[in-house]
């Protein structure tokens, strides 16, 4: 696992190696993309997340993904965790999403992102009001992990691009 330090922040930048799950996962979505209508953040972006609160756990073809992500996290944080919810984004050519985080106040929580498709626009991290930000373009199978409170947003992208974030808390 890499550890990429963003001036007080890290991001933890690790792979899921076995494609026949990423393609299962993506052989759902191409299934039900008709579902993931939702658009939501005022971004061109569709979304699972009013359809699932939880995919990694609701939908039986995602298990052995799961179990992965799971793994990546517990080999990070050394600690009990909940994967607390989980969705789909598809973002369509010239798609995009403004600077966001995920933090929720009190609870220490971490957000990931599972990258699913070959070719994926950059992803901006920033670190407030310092006004210090990293790009790094992800390819397909790398999951990044990161604290719910570190900013980041999507840049436009040329093409489709479907992704699976993440939200997960932890065990005190």
């Amino acid at each position: 696992m890499e550890e990429i330090l963003l001036f007080k922040k890290s991001f933890f930048k690790t792979k899921i190696s076995n494609f026949h799950l990423i393609e299962t996962v993506r052989s759902f979505i191409e299934e039900n993309k008709e579902k993931f209508t939702e658009r939501s953040w005022d971004c061109n972006n569709n979304t699972s997340l009013k359809k699932f609160i939880n995919i990694l756990y609701e939908v039986e073809e995602f298990k052995y993904i799961t179990a992965n992500i799971e793994k990546e996290i517990k080999s990070l944080i050394k600690q009990p965790f909940m994967i607390i919810e989980s969705w789909i984004n598809i973002l369509n050519k010239n798609g995009y999403q403004e600077f966001h985080k995920h933090e929720r106040k009190g609870e220490k929580e971490g957000s990931g992102i599972l990258y699913l498709t070959k070719e994926n626009s950059q992803i901006e991290f920033a670190y407030f009001p310092e006004d210090i930000t990293l790009k790094i373009k992800p390819e397909q199978g790398d999951i990044l992990l990161f604290d719910s409170d570190l900013y980041h947003r999507v840049v436009d992208s040329k093409q489709e691009r479907i992704s699976l974030a993440f939200n997960f808390k932890r065990q005190d």
